[in-house]
């Protein structure tokens, strides 16, 4: 006799499968399993016969008849296809299609390679940190995790780091940034520390000003902007950091509380991407222009900035 909780487990995985896909007709809902299990095991079930049209002209045409197919079998099916569903629309769902967000995801999923060894040519202070493996390890953006990038919670995810995320928020409100990657990256002596990433495509990314509605939270950015402009040397009036650049102002204001204030060795990679064809292409020159405007803006420079070789600028070629 066939056990009585295979229903409720069958039933409950068919119901798991159609909330995900809502728009489909229940008897849509059932093809697709019966196509999808027939395809993974070796077209199971599929049957090919011949039929006539309405000038009695015959005609090829197959169906899948799932008949005597155990219940054992289509459970464990069942348990391994919603899975797959899940992690299917997890990454359907982060993927980007264009601009600095695309090449940033592939750049870290499919050109790591290429991407490490730009940061390393550009960063002598990372590469000297480094162990001699030169281990950075990606945790964002990956294809696994659908793409997930991260906000302060990035501390929490390792274990040398967790519970800092608290003293963090002393010196940024909760929710902080939201960083386009970041890699954790091993040092000497069994130091650890970051790599945050800010990614763009094109110059007019970089403007931005300050958006924050709560005064506590605005009251808490500016004193946290004005130290980290007074450690930077930092001489520009604070509007130009808050109303002009303030994206890269709050990576800046990180670097500052990460390093400074936490003792955890972090670098700000800022990834220019050139020629993205999928938006708005932009060169070498345009790139070099801007950062020179920006850097004199914001009255950011080497001799009067103890982080500023923390700061690390590179140029992915989009192909």
């Amino acid at each position: 006799m066939r056990k009585v909780e295979r229903i409720f487990s069958i039933n409950s995985l068919v119901k798991e499968l159609w909330e995900s896909q809502p728009d489909m007709r229940f008897f849509q809902l059932l093809d697709w399993i019966e196509s999808e299990y027939s395809k993974q095991n070796d077209r199971f079930g599929q049957q090919h016969l011949f039929k006539r049209d309405s000038y009695q002209v015959e005609e090829p045409f197959s169906y899948i008849d799932l008949f005597y197919l155990e219940d054992e079998q289509l459970e464990s099916f069942l348990k391994r296809f919603v899975e797959e569903n899940k992690i299917r629309q997890v990454l359907e769902k982060g993927q980007a299609e264009k601009g600095s967000q695309y090449w940033l995801q592939q750049f870290v999923n499919n050109r790591q390679e290429d991407l490490n060894d730009l940061i390393l040519m550009s960063s002598p202070s990372l590469l000297t940190f480094l162990d001699k493996e030169r281990s950075i390890q990606w945790k964002s953006p990956l294809r696994e995790t659908g793409y997930q990038e991260y906000r302060n919670e990035f501390l929490e995810l390792e274990s040398v780091r967790r519970g800092r995320r608290i003293e963090l928020e002393k010196y940024w409100p909760r929710m902080g940034p939201q960083w386009d990657g970041y890699a954790a990256v091993a040092g000497k002596d069994g130091q650890k520390g970051f790599v945050l990433v800010e990614a763009k495509a094109h110059v007019k990314e970089m403007k931005s000003s300050i958006r924050a509605k709560d005064l506590d939270s605005r009251f808490l950015i500016e004193s946290t902007m004005k130290e980290t402009m007074e450690a930077m040397g930092s001489r520009a009036p604070i509007e130009i950091w808050q109303n002009r650049y303030y994206q890269f102002a709050n990576r800046l204001a990180y670097l500052y509380i990460l390093n400074e204030k936490m003792g955890i060795p972090t670098w700000l990679v800022l990834v220019n991407f050139l020629n993205d064809g999928t938006y708005i292409p932009t060169d070498s020159l345009k790139w070099v222009e801007h950062y020179q405007k920006v850097f004199s803006e914001m009255d950011i420079k080497a001799e009067s900035n103890p982080l500023f070789d923390r700061i690390v600028t590179v140029f992915p070629k989009c192909h």
